[in-house]
């Protein structure tokens, strides 16, 4: 029998005296992928740094029967305290593929260069080879481009890419696929079903995602109230039995006719001013004296009161243009009229990011985090006001974000974009991060805030499943333009583009 590449025996960790996992056993193969699922706050990610050794020992504290790494001669304690060692082995046997590549790159840096700087005794075609391992077709221009001119599944794979030049024999993906479409979530796991064949290594798959972790893993571990269970010595009324038909009620909407006719909600366009309207609009980024155009003659409007979706692929262009739409972004061509002050993109347009922590200061409590912006804006809201709104209890004011769950994280990300009393808000794949009961949840605090403070909401997203679930018009964006524009309540109609029938295919999308 083979020795797992992995070995962990009763592993307990635990933050300040309370425990977040207890008595995990855990068994990872050569050419196996094992996938861990669980829900945001689970304690996924802080099982993960512990296998790398980065969990902050001030904040956590370990134990266990024993938790090894094995391979070939090779045999490596993970609760050793020898930095020197840790080292060694992580530049040798173990890489991490974090959840969002946009951060995991340096935005000043091109991609060969990382690639180069994360191996200094590599030559470019090395590093071409391996872009073309991981499926990139034109490797010289991935190689020179800088990550913001690639899209999230190009990024993915460089950052794959990376993790894969040490020539590693165990490989952590962690939540790799939230922020991209389902087409290119399958393509990036099955590039992963082949390297670790071809590679002979094993992979451990870290997701909330429990159809991408059914059919992807040989073995699964649930993770529940901070204990391991083995999915195949599960009964039917476990949990994962559970979370799979909750999952089928969401997907079909079931919920939205128990919860006060969500289904009857409807906009009277007629009653309805135009709040932001853009008129062929061409959005370019500069390369050199070249102008390199993202997006190409988009004409829309944006309703006072209505919530409409931006529907695509990676790639596609609408992270482009939620930025021009919130004033970040201002090299385009065309028309953006609003009947607005001239601090209407600075005050009346707010953002929410599909990364919350990133977007905190981490030396700041959230509650100071958001006065801050009501300081700023001279807005009347009292911070406990907006926590109440997103349903935040006040106790919460003293945190710090790191003390937060995802979740609970995006509930203040919103409070803080309300602090300015923003007539448009703008939502950047602002769920996908995070499990599918916490999406819920939070796309129905949207639907709360929309008809409470009558705010505009753009929703950005690759989910279609979600912008069904959410929105009243949807604009599908692909290569730049319009594919389709279609009411909610059309999506099935025979008239439907063949590339809206193929994102409703790939999602198993069930009206």
């Amino acid at each position: 029998m083979k020795t797992p590449v992995l070995q962990i025996k009763n592993l307990s960790i635990l933050n300040k005296k309370k425990h977040l996992l207890q008595h995990v056993n855990c068994d990872v193969f050569p050419r196996s992928v094992v996938g861990l699922f669980g829900g945001s706050g689970s304690g996924k990610s802080v099982f993960s740094l512990f296998i790398i050794g980065l969990l902050n020992t001030e904040t956590f504290s370990a134990s266990g029967s024993s938790a090894f790494f094995n391979s070939g001669n090779y045999s490596f304690n993970l609760f050793s305290k020898k930095e020197k060692d840790w080292d060694f082995f992580r530049k040798n046997y173990i890489s991490m593929v974090f959840q969002d590549p946009s951060s995991a790159l340096n935005p000043t840096i091109t991609c060969g260069k990382q690639m180069l700087e994360n191996n200094s005794h590599k030559n470019k075609n090395f590093c071409f080879n391996l872009l073309k391992e991981v499926g990139l077709i034109d490797p010289k221009r991935v190689f020179n481009s800088y990550p913001h001119q690639l899209s999230g599944g190009q990024k993915q794979r460089v950052v794959i890419a990376i993790s894969l030049a040490s020539n590693p024999k165990l490989l952590i993906a962690d939540e790799p696929t939230t922020s991209l479409d389902p087409t290119t979530q399958r393509e990036v796991l099955d590039l992963v079903i082949t390297i670790k064949q071809k590679r002979e290594i094993g992979v451990l798959l870290i997701s909330h995602n429990l159809e991408l972790i059914n059919y992807y893993c040989d073995n699964i571990y649930v993770l529940k109230d901070g204990f391991f269970f083995n999915k195949s010595n599960l009964g039917p009324s476990s949990h994962i039995k559970k979370i799979e038909k909750t999952l089928s009620n969401i997907i079909n909407r079931k919920y939205l006719k128990k919860e006060g006719g969500l289904l009857s909600f409807k906009i009277n366009k007629s009653n309805l001013k135009v709040i932001l309207s853009a008129v062929n609009l061409s959005v370019y980024y500069k390369n050199k004296n070249l102008k390199v155009f993202i997006l190409n003659g988009l004409s829309f409007k944006i309703l006072n009161g209505e919530i409409i979706g931006l529907l695509g692929e990676s790639g596609s262009g609408k992270t482009t243009l939620g930025r021009v739409l919130a004033g970040l972004h201002l090299d385009y061509l065309g028309k953006l009229k609003h009947p607005s002050s001239r601090d209407f993109f600075t005050k009346d347009v707010q953002m929410v990011y599909q990364d919350p922590f990133s977007s905190f200061n981490p030396k700041y409590t959230i509650g100071d985090s958001v006065l801050e912006i009501i300081k700023h804006y001279k807005s009347n809201y009292s911070v406990s006001e907006l926590f109440h709104l997103v349903k935040i209890d006040d106790s919460y004011l003293i945190k710090y974000p790191h003390e937060l769950s995802g979740g609970e994280k995006q509930r203040v990300s919103i409070a803080r974009a309300l602090a300015s009393n923003p007539k448009i808000l703008i939502f950047d794949e602002a769920i996908s991060g995070l499990d599918i009961l916490t999406q819920y949840s939070i796309l129905n605090l949207i639907k709360t805030i929309n008809r409470c403070l009558g705010v505009s909401i753009v929703f950005i997203s690759h989910d279609i499943k979600s912008v069904y679930y959410l929105c009243s018009r949807i604009y599908v964006l692909k290569n730049g333009v319009f594919n389709d524009v279609f009411n909610v309540n059309k999506l099935y109609n025979e008239n439907r583009t063949n590339y809206v029938k193929q994102l409703i295919k790939d999602s198993k999308f069930i009206k």
